[in-house]
């Protein structure tokens, strides 16, 4: 067993892909592909985290994240005091097609308490009533229109309601919208059409890794900006703009991914002004903008974007249904056409019936009139979770401190330990979280979680928080 772990470690010093992916998703694969192979047998104990991080010259904390990947997507089970070992079956919902670990995988058919980040409560998502507009639209559609080939940029009607909504609701005037599948084809279509390879993309330094795979995978090379109280340091992006140039600015200011801090006015104009002046494009991820609840939510910067250097993208994924994969795209002017051929040639076009039923949807009112309902429910749910964490701070005598957003979907929370461990913990326990590393450029530790707070009912909100409490109160001693 000992010459088994040292081949296994050796193997590992050098069978690590090179990429610029976080080093925990590259070793969590390897580790996978180890058990793949039968290097690594079901039911076997695996070195230790101080072996994987000396053998790989890398930190603790990121040896554990990597097992917390494992874990969450079952190829690994923790046992008290002794470490991590091989399953005796298989993942209960892996495929070796699937991508690391997201908030997709935090549900309920998977742990029985979860708080993805990002997930609207689709129990609540008034299926009766959207069902009967989409038998209207197959019923009385013209079949070739509705099931044949179509325009890339998207069915007219829809684009038509989108305009009307965008300017009531986001001040967003005129310009033209491509309809895409979800926001993330709008990210990676802008990163196709703006991007070489090696060109540096200007990030925020903790932020959303689907949106960096896919400028990466577009040829960008990824650079973390600073994030504070109120979003990305507008300093941070001038003092890297003298130095290269920046072809690509990637952020999310109204509810910054994961802080979910509000970027306010002067922060914005600061910024903006610094595009302008070194001619960087930016693309605005604008992933939740109906749930603000303090105020009406701040305007997007492509709302006043004077010089043309905008790309706003957002989704209906988390007020519609996420498998709808509904995003729109509104480019700078003269734009559009060519992002529409590069949509031609990837996906071709968006599904037709889904974008009709969108479209009736919203122009007989019962769109808004259900985003109303949820903004009021998940306001509710936020001051539950904020009330339990409250609670966690008193009554576990947990160092438990967070910022409550303007709105959003999630809470930024700081756990005052480290959080890769609590999520491996609190998966013993029935409850899926996500560290706050997962979210960090560099993969680096931290003491943070994202706890969704939409998904789930303030009873489960309540018996979840109080598991998750307990992991912490183990690990914290």
């Amino acid at each position: 067993m000992f010459d088994q772990i040292e081949a296994l470690l050796r193997e590992l010093s050098w069978d690590l892909e090179q990429s610029d992916r976080p080093f925990y998703l590259r070793l969590s694969e390897s580790l996978r592909r180890a058990m793949e192979s039968g290097q690594l047998r079901p039911g076997e104990l695996i070195p230790s985290t101080r072996q994987l991080a000396s053998a790989c010259g890398v930190h603790r904390h990121t040896v554990m994240n990597a097992l917390g990947e494992l874990v969450s997507q079952g190829w690994l089970e923790s046992e008290q005091g002794r470490g991590y070992r091989v399953v005796k079956g298989l993942p209960r919902y892996f495929s070796t097609d699937q991508p690391p670990a997201t908030d997709s995988s935090l549900s309920r058919r998977t742990f029985r308490y979860a708080f993805p980040s990002g997930q609207p409560d689709l129990r609540l998502f008034p299926r009766r009533e959207y069902s009967a507009i989409l038998r209207e639209v197959v019923h009385q559609s013209d079949p070739m229109a509705l099931l044949g080939y179509a325009d890339p940029s998207g069915n007219p009607e829809l684009r038509e309601q989108l305009a009307h909504y965008l300017r009531r609701m986001r001040d967003l005037r005129g310009g033209d919208i491509l309809i895409t599948n979800g926001s993330q084809e709008g990210i990676f279509l802008v990163g196709s059409l703006l991007l070489s390879p090696g060109a540096l993309v200007a990030v925020e330094e903790s932020g959303y890794a689907p949106a960096w795979e896919a400028l990466r995978l577009t040829g960008g090379r990824l650079v973390g900006l600073r994030v504070d109280g109120h979003g990305v340091d507008p300093q941070a992006l001038e003092e890297l703009a003298r130095r290269e140039k920046v072809c690509l600015l990637y952020i999310t200011p109204l509810h910054q991914y994961p802080s979910t801090v509000t970027m306010p006015v002067e922060r914005r104009r600061e910024l903006y002004e610094v595009c302008a002046r070194h001619r960087i494009p930016i693309l605005e991820d604008d992933y939740d903008h109906e749930f603000h609840y303090r105020s009406r939510p701040l305007t997007p910067l492509k709302s006043s974007d004077s010089e043309g250097l905008v790309y706003y993208t957002s989704t209906f994924s988390k007020v519609v249904y996420p498998s709808a994969r509904l995003g729109f795209l509104v480019p700078p002017p003269g734009r559009a056409a060519e992002l529409a051929r590069l949509k031609k040639i990837t996906t071709r076009q968006s599904n037709t019936l889904v974008q009709l039923t969108q479209a009736r949807w919203m122009a007989n009112g019962g769109f808004e009139r259900h985003l109303r309902r949820m903004r009021r429910t998940y306001q509710n749910r936020m001051g539950v979770m904020c009330q339990m964490l409250d609670r966690g701070r008193e009554s576990y005598g947990l160092k438990v401190s967070y910022q409550p957003p303007d709105g959003g979907m999630s809470l930024w929370v700081d756990f005052g330990l480290d959080t890769a461990e609590l999520a491996v913990k609190a998966v013993e326990l029935g409850v899926g979280v996500r560290a706050g590393s997962e979210y960090r450029l560099d993969a680096g530790p931290s003491t943070h979680l994202r706890l969704g707070f939409a998904s789930s009912s303030e009873e489960e909100i309540r018996e979840g928080l109080d598991l998750l409490f307990k992991a912490a109160q183990d690990i914290a001693g």
